[in-house]
């Protein structure tokens, strides 16, 4: 099953300026990139995925330049590492990196919480999957576009590892792998600022974030009012062109493809490469519900769906019918098969918390065909959202599929108006 959205989502620590040599098979610092001549557009592919990592689909991916925190120069060749297949994810907030991913000789100082002691984080998806690990700092460069001295999370730590069930973060899988996530990290570029915001402030029992000892750990709230402590959205902290986000995916028309390649600008309304118009029409904006939540309404002729969200972590679009064929055969339930290879259209209508709407049709295709193609582009790939129950539908990376999408960030202003909102 496809990775989904949130549903709750150390000062130590330091780097000497001469990193030790770097192990066979091991990842190894590099210097920054070249920057690019339009700073705030970002390359984004889909492909198989890394290497040894199965058969994936539908997953966007882009590359990540993380460097030791004030290092991020031209000049500090040996202090940050450019990390390929990071997950797109719209349907998350912050960037989460895999430790086998990431070159130890970045050393990078966790951030701390009560006593002193690191401070860890749980993000829970709505797949069941799971990721916890250390907050570490960090700067991050993405195209021509910077955040200095960030929180991140680092997933499958070692040391930190075992403490998963002290610290009660659980589900069925816990994402500690390459093989396991098929991303070498998530980046998430969601609708908010941090990861639960406020409640994690005023929340002990919030469930995200706890400080751990050697042995066991205890929840706790972050002090800090301006909630720097968080694993935050990276484009707020962006100088400029931070408002928000815009995925454009071309249209596939085939049935398959090896490979697809598309663009993500920083900004609504900021340049002329991240404005939202449609001719001389204002694209629709979709804003969210009142409270932290990233739902928008879906209306199918015979179904309404009032938790719906734009989420391009998500492999396929994911909602019930019982009209649809189901697939048969291992791992493969969740999957529609509607006829043998056929492919079925509907009609769909979102609607906005300000009750814009907007009429769109997808469809639907025979999952098992698709993935006899052993192609990672799939445009009809659809699936049963149990794992996030009835009332819900996820509409994933096939979506942006032939769509320019805007993610406006809450409390940013842009040109379509203060988010959070979906616009397209």
């Amino acid at each position: 099953m496809a990775l989904a959205s949130l549903i709750t989502a150390c000062g130590g620590g330091g780097g000497g300026s001469t990193p030790a040599p770097a192990l066979p098979n091991t990842p190894s610092l590099t210097g920054l990139p070249i920057p690019p001549v339009v700073t705030n557009q970002l390359g984004i592919y889909v492909d198989a995925g890394p290497p040894n990592t199965g058969y994936n689909v539908n997953r966007l991916y882009t590359d990540v330049t993380i460097c030791y925190p004030g290092r991020s120069t031209a000049g500090s060749a040996t202090q940050c590492q450019t990390i390929d297949h990071v997950l797109v994810d719209t349907g998350s907030t912050g960037l989460r990196l895999l430790s086998s991913a990431m070159a130890p000789a970045l050393n990078l100082g966790h951030v701390t919480g009560a006593s002193g002691f690191p401070l860890l984080n749980c993000a829970q998806f709505v797949d069941s999957t799971y990721a916890w690990g250390p907050v570490v700092s960090a700067d991050i460069v993405l195209a021509g576009m910077k955040a200095n001295n960030v929180p991140i999370q680092v997933m499958g730590d070692a040391s930190f590892n075992s403490l998963a069930t002290a610290a009660v973060c659980s589900g069925t899988t816990a994402l500690t792998t390459v093989q396991e996530l098929g991303a070498k990290g998530i980046i998430g570029l969601g609708l908010f600022k941090e990861d639960c915001g406020q409640d994690c402030v005023n929340h002990v029992g919030n469930g995200r974030y706890f400080t751990c000892s050697n042995a066991s750990c205890t929840a706790t709230v972050l002090s800090k009012a301006t909630l720097d402590q968080q694993v935050n959205n990276l484009v707020p902290l962006f100088a400029g062109d931070n408002n928000g986000v815009v995925v454009d995916l071309p249209a596939v028309v085939q049935v398959s493809l090896p490979s697809l390649t598309g663009s993500l600008y920083f900004g609504i309304g900021t340049r002329s490469n991240n404005t939202m118009n449609s001719g001389s029409m204002l694209a629709p904006q979709y804003t969210v519900g009142a409270g932290w939540t990233n739902y928008i309404t879906t209306v199918l002729p015979a179904a309404t769906f009032l938790t719906s969200f734009i989420d391009s972590g998500s492999n396929g679009l994911y909602f019930d019918s019982s009209s649809i064929t189901k697939c048969v055969g291992d791992k493969m339930t969740d999957f529609y098969c509607p006829g043998s290879t056929a492919t079925t259209t509907f009609s769909a209508t979102l609607q906005g918390a300000n009750a814009v709407t907007k009429s769109v049709s997808f469809s639907v295709g025979n999952a098992s065909a698709l993935f006899t193609t052993g192609n990672p582009v799939l445009p009809t790939l659809a699936g049963s959202i149990g794992f996030a129950g009835a009332g819900a539908f996820d509409w994933g990376l096939p979506f942006f599929y032939g769509r320019r999408i805007g993610f406006g960030i809450e409390g940013q202003s842009t040109s379509l108006g203060v988010g959070p909102f979906y616009a397209f």
